[in-house]
């Protein structure tokens, strides 16, 4: 493969051009660091075309000739327009989330959740001092998370459709920053390959399509990626700030996300280490300097925390230190097969979406993406093989880290977002493999045939995994009818009882019934709203409409079926010790969606 160079570029490199005799055959020269291995580089007029393609900077094209007609051409001077691929990634992006996005995410317990305290929060100034519960412990979550949803919320007057917008614009804004990050490290074709791959993923595509505290963090944790990158690029220790920052708001959107801290941290301690060894002291103070400013924004994003836990006595500290003594959880499988499962799923993820409903394309995609990203980071030179290296590492040590800390990543529970713990491993293992492939495609050696073959094997590749996924994106209505299922719901309760107080429990106990909930009190009426066991088991309110929604994908658990059996048990329950009213009578009954049944009972 020829790799074609302008007269300027091969000028800084090796000097001017020589003779037509240099043109012809070709000059040995020191790859630069997009490249993988010493090739022959021709000059520019000498066959070789104008450059792109798979070379990644502005050399190298998909042919050794370049593109002949005008059609190829075209494209491939659009190609060396950042700007344009940047917005077709983008625009991918967007169309792969936006249509039909109020219904193609579920509206359930978590969501009607977070929509009450925002409720609360735009509308009636209660600042929330806590994230959401989590599912891993009986702590929670950041309440940035409550405040980086708070303009969108309080600009639409708490309607949930606005605040899935904002989600969705941090998907479609992480293609993008995904895109230059993997430019940054290694060119042109590594970028858009990266960028196509984050747009198109089943797993981005479904993060980005509901409301959840999760979905934001390949957002945030791309900028922390691209910050401390370039912070080691360009020895601007500043950026280290924004890094640790970015960091520290993937933490406060997931408590797991504090394994993502670390590796962050590292690469500035590396490039602070690589100062010291140089004798630049200054450059030293300014990293070391830098990262404990980020540190301070991230003690600020704690304040509400901080707050909580003074005047609680540190009962989220105690929730903590209680799940850590319990053993985070539980599990069944010994460490290594913890380690292995929970590495299939991290790298699986955004690749291939949920790995246990295609186990057999989860399995080859994972061998070849470990199979390619070793490859690299063994032999790969450079700017590529250090990245490589880093991104690499923080695969292994995110892996090791949660099949400690989040065994029950060993358990699918089919219906429910699953991967959340690792999002912010989304964007890794994206560029990881961009890297890994652009490096495949662009050969290592000067037999012309075998740099074909390699650029035909990659590109056959991407396109087959760029199929799978789009055959893999979620459905344009989940089961449970997302937010039009559920705002139908919530008028049709209130409609059946006009300035009733509703009393809103679930079935199974266990599950919010805030889903419904909130709808009610979008509607205009008044609720107490069952958000679990412990507020389950209140006694009914006196004089209040009784509303019970029943979720069918439980019902094997339940062991009765909704739309009947499974609500009169509750309401047994609920009654056996009430003697202050008569018994429930049902007034209407309806389906709010396929998986959800809704029971109105009047006493």
């Amino acid at each position: 493969m020829t790799v074609p160079r302008s007269p300027v570029r091969q000028a800084g490199r090796g000097g001017p051009l020589e003779s037509g005799r240099d043109q012809v055959e070709g000059t040995r020269i020191v790859p630069d660091e997009m490249q993988v291995g010493r090739r022959p580089v021709l000059p520019t007029g000498s066959g070789g075309g104008s450059g792109g393609g798979f070379d990644g900077g502005s050399g190298g094209g998909l042919d050794d000739a370049g593109p002949r007609s005008r059609l190829g051409r075209t494209v491939h001077a659009l190609y060396e327009r950042d700007r344009v691929v940047l917005l077709v990634l983008l625009a991918l992006a967007a169309l792969a989330r936006l249509p039909g996005l109020a219904g193609r995410g579920d509206f359930d317990g978590d969501q009607g959740h977070d929509m009450l305290v925002l409720l609360r929060l735009v509308r009636d100034g209660q600042i929330p001092l806590l994230g959401p519960p989590t599912s891993i412990g009986n702590f929670h979550h950041g309440a940035a998370y409550y405040y980086l949803l708070a303009p969108f919320a309080w600009l639409s007057g708490g309607d949930p459709l606005a605040v899935l917008f904002e989600i969705a614009l941090f998907g479609i804004a992480a293609v993008g920053v995904t895109w230059w990050l993997a430019r940054a490290i290694g060119g042109r074709t590594a970028g858009a390959i990266a960028g196509l791959l984050l747009a198109v993923s089943p797993a981005a595509v479904e993060e980005s399509t509901f409301i959840w505290n999760p979905n934001p963090i390949p957002f945030f944790a791309v900028v922390s990626l691209a910050a401390a990158w370039h912070a080691r690029a360009t020895g601007r220790a500043r950026w280290s700030t924004l890094a640790v920052a970015s960091a520290g708001m993937v933490v406060q959107l997931h408590v797991l996300g504090i394994v993502f801290l670390p590796p962050i941290v590292a690469l500035g301690i590396a490039e602070a280490a690589r100062a010291s060894r140089a004798g630049d002291f200054a450059r030293v103070r300014a990293t070391i300097a830098c990262l404990v400013a980020g540190f301070a924004v991230v003690l600020v994003l704690f304040v509400p925390l901080i707050v909580h836990e003074l005047q609680t006595d540190f009962l989220e500290t105690d929730r903590v230190i209680e799940y850590l003594r319990s053993g985070g959880g539980g599990g069944n499988l010994d460490p290594i097969e913890r380690l292995v499962f929970t590495g299939l799923r991290i790298i699986g993820w955004p690749l291939v979406g949920l790995v246990t409903s295609a186990p057999f394309a989860a399995i080859l995609t994972v061998s070849v993406a470990l199979v390619l990203g070793i490859w690299l980071m063994i032999g790969g030179r450079g700017e590529q093989r250090s990245a490589a290296r880093w991104l690499g590492f923080t695969v292994l040590w995110t892996a090791s880290a949660l099949s400690v800390l989040a065994p029950s990543l060993q358990t699918v529970v089919i219906g429910l977002p699953n991967d959340h713990y690792h999002a912010f491993m989304d964007p890794v293992v994206v560029i990881l493999v961009a890297l890994s492939m652009r490096s495949l495609a662009a050969g290592s050696g000067p037999e012309a045939i075998v740099d074909r073959a390699a650029r035909l094997l990659a590109s056959v590749a991407l396109v087959a995994l760029v199929a799978l996924d789009v055959s893999r994106w979620p459905p344009e209505t989940q089961s449970n009818g997302g937010w039009p299922a559920a705002k139908a719901a919530g008028e049709r309760i209130v409609a059946a009882a006009p300035g009733v107080t509703f009393d809103v429990r679930s079935v199974p106990d266990f599950k919010s019934a805030e889903g419904i909930g909130f709808p009610i009190i979008a509607a205009g009426g008044s609720a107490r709203i069952s958000m679990g066991v412990e507020s389950a088991s209140l006694p009914l309110v006196d004089g209040a409409d009784i509303v019970i929604v029943c979720d069918r994908l439980f019902e094997e658990v339940l062991g009765e079926s909704c739309g009947g059996p499974a609500e009169r048990s509750l309401l047994g329950r609920l009654t056996s010790n009430d003697a202050t009213g008569g018994q429930p009578v049902l007034v209407e009954q309806f389906d709010a969606s396929p998986r959800t049944s809704v029971s109105i009972y009047r006493r």
